[in-house]
């Protein structure tokens, strides 16, 4: 008698950011968690994350649980990986960006996990996850104007210079 046995594990994955609002120009960290519900221990789980453009300089690191291993510890950019995870094992991303200081709106940012063929998830649907965070402009805009001379002659001439500084960390575009 001959069986093929195929591995069968929930795989699951979570993402957050921690929080609702952020500022644009400012750093912003995600906790990315692969865990594997079982009963199979499972090799190979293509762990993903394609970050959207408006988060830059994106650094991310990967720590397992007991048992399981993440095949990249670290990496720069998007997460694109795999994990090996026992039986109630996990694996728990952390990826460390900026926000584009231009950038405002809904910030959405997904990761998935994927079962290796032959595997079999029974629960696919929680194999994606989705952080969505409202990203404002925050700017401190200072004006400062100096003639360069701490007195004037009557009739004659004088000119000023004008500086406009934004101290951040969000840009600042038509400010008048």
């Amino acid at each position: 008698d001959t069986t093929t046995v195929d591995p069968l594990a929930d795989l699951v994955v979570t993402k957050t950011d921690g929080v609702t609002d952020a500022v644009a120009g400012e750093p912003i960290s995600y906790t990315i968690v692969v865990s594997n519900a079982g009963p199979s221990a499972i090799a190979g789980a293509a762990v993903a994350d394609a970050l959207p453009t408006a988060l830059t300089g994106a650094t991310w690191s990967c720590v397992a649980t007991p048992g399981s291993t993440c095949t990249d510890p670290t990496g720069t950019g998007d997460v694109a990986t795999s994990v090996d995870l026992a039986s109630g094992g996990t694996a728990t991303f952390t990826v460390d960006a900026v926000i584009d200081p231009a950038f405002t709106g809904t910030l959405s940012n997904t990761a998935t996990v994927a079962m290796p063929a032959p595997g079999l998830d029974p629960t696919p649907g929680n194999n994606t996850a989705t952080d969505t965070t409202a990203v404002t402009a925050e700017t401190d805009l200072v004006v400062s104007k100096d003639d360069g001379s701490p007195t004037a002659v009557p009739g004659e001439a004088v000119t000023y210079t004008v500086v406009v500084t934004n101290a951040g960390p969000s840009a600042v575009v038509g400010a008048t």
